[in-house]
């Protein structure tokens, strides 16, 4: 009897050890993007792509239309780098905003001998799927201004749209952008406006800085005093009508108090000796007017001790951005403080008292010092 068949189970073993082996033979193949730098970060100005241009069939030349050579660009871009969700969604939204039609087969390029995988393959497939499409700077009504597009898409767009609201986003934003515009530099793209991509990059560069702060600002608003203004003379009352809680026990009716005191953040008691220990006596002093939804712009810090403490309290001067005659002190924090640059913009609503002193009653969309107004934006855009 053959050797296998008189023991079974040794039969069984072998099999599996040799399928085992098999396996082991089979060397898992990577993908190709994975050793592809990331999208946006720091790479020297000689750093040599996996995928490189042909330097014969030169697609960046200056005679080709700088449509089809930013075109190119911002597909061997993606080529070339990483792009994980969330930057690619930043990236296809700066694009989109920029006048970039995205979209499946929007390729107007073309591949070269360069566009060669490691197989010997034309990347065909690869530029047929490319996503975007720029128009033609010859098209009537087309202007071409790298740095306006970066300037109003950081100093407003991004922040306005508020499609992206983590921190992460407002650290990478700026990075990835920087990253194109440095690479449309190095290659060479656009030759014909290379002091305005310079002017672009330096915008990005204020926005890596500005951005986060402004997202920082945002949380951080409107801040502990303000927030207790509000609840002693503003609306933002934590009583509230609970007759419908007739039949509910005394506990229960604690329990919900102290429940809307945590949601507030403090109780009238709290808020009123905040307010007291900043404008002392209180007896009597009642809102004047409220501004809604101001435009309004940081233009006085005061300077502040090296000793302060983050809950310390010091005037800010805010100035109307649609009137410069018209300004507004308020307090805040010095951990708020910090994080603010002189020049920025925000959405306030803005309460005054009848002893003359402002209160910032809620504030969004902080926007940095480098704000600009969208032209193209039409009156149904707006959302207030």
């Amino acid at each position: 009897m053959p050797e296998d068949l008189s023991t079974p189970v040794s039969l069984t073993q072998q099999n599996r050890q040799a399928t085992e082996q098999q396996k082991k033979k089979k060397k898992k193949k990577k993908s190709k993007a994975s050793k592809l730098p990331e999208a946006g970060s720091e790479l020297p100005d000689d750093y040599v792509e996996k995928y490189q241009e042909d330097l014969i069939d030169n697609p960046f030349d200056p005679e080709l239309p700088l449509s089809q050579r930013v075109e190119y660009a911002i597909w061997k871009y993606r080529k070339n780098h990483k792009f994980t969700e969330e930057k690619k969604a930043i990236f296809d939204n700066y694009l989109k905003f920029g006048g970039i039609i995205t979209g499946q087969n929007m390729f107007l390029g073309r591949t070269t001998a360069a566009d060669v995988d490691e197989d010997g393959e034309m990347d065909y497939k690869a530029a047929k799927l490319a996503i975007d499409t720029v128009p033609d700077e010859l098209e009537e009504g087309v202007e071409v201004s790298f740095s306006e597009v970066a300037q109003v898409y950081f100093g407003n767009t991004f922040i306005r749209e508020g499609r992206f609201i983590a921190m992460q986003d407002f650290v990478d934003a700026p990075n990835i952008i920087d990253a194109f515009l440095k690479y449309l530099q190095i290659r060479n793209v656009a030759p014909e406006y290379a002091d305005d991509i310079a002017k672009a990059r330096a915008i990005v560069s204020q926005a890596k800085v500005e951005l986060p702060k402004c997202k920082k600002v945002s949380v951080d608003m409107p801040g502990k005093l303000n927030r207790a203004c509000a609840i002693v003379f503003g609306d933002e009352s934590i009583s509230m009508d609970m007759s419908w809680m007739n039949d509910a026990s005394a506990k229960t009716m604690k329990m919900f108090s102290e429940f809307l005191d945590e949601v507030v953040g403090m109780t009238r008691e709290e808020a009123t000796n905040i307010v007291r220990s900043q404008m002392g006596d209180i007896k009597g002093v009642h809102v004047l007017k409220t501004l809604n939804f101001v435009l309004a712009k940081v233009t006085s810090i005061p300077p502040i001790p090296a000793d302060a403490q983050p809950d310390a309290f010091f005037k800010v001067t805010f100035t109307n951005y649609d009137d410069n005659k018209e300004t507004y002190d308020i307090v805040l924090e010095k951990e708020i403080i910090d994080n603010l640059v002189l020049g920025m913009v925000a959405r306030v609503t803005l309460c005054k008292l009848s002893n003359g002193e402002w209160y910032l009653e809620k504030a969004t969309r902080i926007m940095p010092s480098f704000y600009m107004e969208d032209d193209c934006l039409c009156e149904e855009d707006y959302d207030y």
